[in-house]
């Protein structure tokens, strides 16, 4: 067997050891294998991202009218400083 390692954010950690204790998994592994047996019997795919210019996505958050202007300001803030879109 082949051995992956993965990084995640805390949040997403904790969140994974909640459903490996709530689904009866004995290991993160057992909760990832499973995870990754459904997505490839299911044949859904990942859709390849494709960078949108922000000011795109400010107008269309803003557009839904269910975003704040600080949410919204946050949101794009964040995206600029992600490696996606930061030069």
């Amino acid at each position: 067997m082949a051995t992956l390692t993965i990084s995640l954010p805390q949040s997403i950690a904790s969140q994974v050891d909640e459903e490996v204790s709530k689904q009866g998994y004995a290991t993160r592994s057992e909760f990832f294998r499973a995870l990754l047996r459904k997505y490839f019997a299911s044949g859904t795919k990942f859709e390849v991202f494709s960078p949108q210019p922000l000011d795109n996505i400010k107008a269309g958050l803003k557009k839904t009218g269910k975003y704040n202007r600080k949410f919204i300001n946050s949101l794009i803030q964040g995206l600029s400083e992600s490696s996606v879109y930061a030069e």
